[in-house]
Parts: structure tokens; sequence; C-alpha cells
């Protein structure tokens, strides 16, 4: 116990960096906020479309209020489970700033995860209580639409946290990469795109052919979005909910292994730029 707290007491200051990083360039931060949030409302207005054209009330098994659920609370995990890590490896690879944080006596991805914690702490603080508590007061209002359930609610939360972790660990993987390539701002957006189209953040799993669908949910992508979103929503029966639950914990330890790995490989190729 007296470890672990020694172990806490270390990384405070990252934490504490991050919250001040977000805190001091707020209106950075609150036009990323807008610009996600008129994304969000831009794709409600594309679904609307859609179901409005369809004769049919329901679509891959939502209906259009159901659908409306969907696109915002896939906006929130996607906010709150998003990770910059792969960013900011590359950046500090390419202006010489990694060097500093190679030659502290402390963990390296540990620094990244506790910095990445003060900004997640600023982005929960300010997304959830409006969106989340929005959502909740519309499904406690519309209960035929979707029963509000406390329970979906812990377990989404457990599965949000989950969704960061293999996000994290897999952004680290992939900014190891910047050890041997030194740029990755193309790579990196080509990398997201591929990542929001397999994460149903752009379209729910369910909508794809159903053998696609199938695959792509034991991908790790469909537990960054999909897999906590339809566990608030109460698609998932018991044994869905278990098996989801339990892909989310596997792609961790594998993508926290891997990063290991991957680490011991690429720090020989480290040649720093700039500084």
């Amino acid at each position: 116990m007296e470890n672990r707290k020694r172990y806490l007491r270390k990384y405070r200051p990252f934490t504490q960096a991050g919250i001040q990083s977000s805190l001091s360039y707020r209106a950075d931060f609150l036009l990323y906020r807008l610009g996600d949030v008129l994304t969000a409302f831009v794709t409600f207005f594309l679904w609307q479309a859609v179901f409005l054209s369809s004769p049919h009330p329901e679509l891959g098994g939502f209906t259009i209020n159901q659908m409306v659920i969907y696109i915002f609370l896939s906006f929130l995990t996607t906010e709150l489970s998003s990770s910059g890590g792969t960013w900011t490896i590359g950046e500090e690879v390419k202006d010489g700033s990694i060097a500093m944080r190679l030659l502290k006596p402390i963990n390296f991805n540990a620094t990244y995860l506790f910095e990445e914690i003060g900004h997640k702490i600023v982005s929960a603080g300010i997304l959830a209580p409006p969106l989340l508590g929005g959502m909740i007061l519309y499904q406690v209002c519309n209960p035929r639409i979707i029963t509000f359930n406390i329970l979906n609610l812990v377990l989404f939360l457990v599965s949000i946290l989950f969704a960061y972790l293999i996000n994290f660990y897999f952004n680290v993987c992939y900014g190891f990469s910047a050890f041997i390539f030194k740029n990755l701002w193309g790579s990196n957006h080509m990398k997201n795109a591929i990542v929001a189209f397999m994460s149903g953040t752009l379209i729910p799993l369910a909508f794809y052919p159903h053998l696609l669908g199938k695959i792509l949910q034991i991908f790790p992508f469909a537990s960054l979005v999909y897999t906590p979103v339809m566990i608030y929503m109460g698609k998932y029966n018991i044994i869905q909910l278990l098996w989801a639950l339990f892909l989310q914990v596997f792609w961790i330890v594998f993508f926290y292994f891997l990063s290991k790995f991957i680490w011991r490989i690429t720090i020989k190729h480290l040649n720093v730029q700039g500084g």
C-alpha cells in the first residue's frame, strides 16, 4: 500500500501538468470541443435524413430515437477514451524534447499516462455532466425509447476506462514508430481515419455486413467506442456483455506487453533531432 502511494506521488506532477496545460489553453480546448460537438450534430442530421427516407421504423436494430442516443454517446465515449500518445511522442521526437523525458529516472509510458489523466479530468469535468446528464434525463422522460439502468451506466463507465487504456497503449505502440520514421503526421491522420471506421464512431457496426461486423467486433477498435455505447444502451445479453468486457481486458494486456516489446526494439533506433 505504501509503495502504491509512493508510486502515485511520483507521477502526480505529470497529472497536475496535464490539468494546467488544458486550463492554460482554454480557448484552444473549447474551440476543439465546439468543433467536435458540431460534428456530432452534423452526424445526427445525416442519420435523421437516412431514417426519415426509409420506410422502416428500425435500421440495423436501431430506431431513430435510439440512434440519437448512440450518436451523442459515441461522441462522448470518443472524447473520454481518446489518446494523444502518438501525436505527443511524434512531436517530441521531431523537436528533440523527448530527450528530457528519457533522462528522468521514471517509467517512460507512465509519464504520458498520468499527463493524459490530467487532460481527461478537465475533459470529463466539462463534457460529461451536460452530455451524460442530458441523455439520462432524456431517458427518464422517455422510458419507452431506452429504459435508464444504473447498472448499465456503471458498466459503461468501467468500459470507457478499459477503452481508454486500450487506446493509450495502442497509441504508444504506434508512437514508438516515430523513433524510426521521425515524423508521424501523415500516418497519424490515416490511423485515426481507420480507427474511426472500425470502432463504430462513424457507422455502428450493426450496419455493416453481418460477417464483417462480427469480425470487427473482435478487433480492438470496436472496444474503443462501439462496446461501451452498446453496453449503456442495453443491447448486449449477459453472455455478450461478459465477452465484450473480456475482449477489452485482453486487448489492454496485449497492447501493454506489445508496447514493452516495441520499446526495446525502437529505442535502439532513436536519433534525437533538434533540442
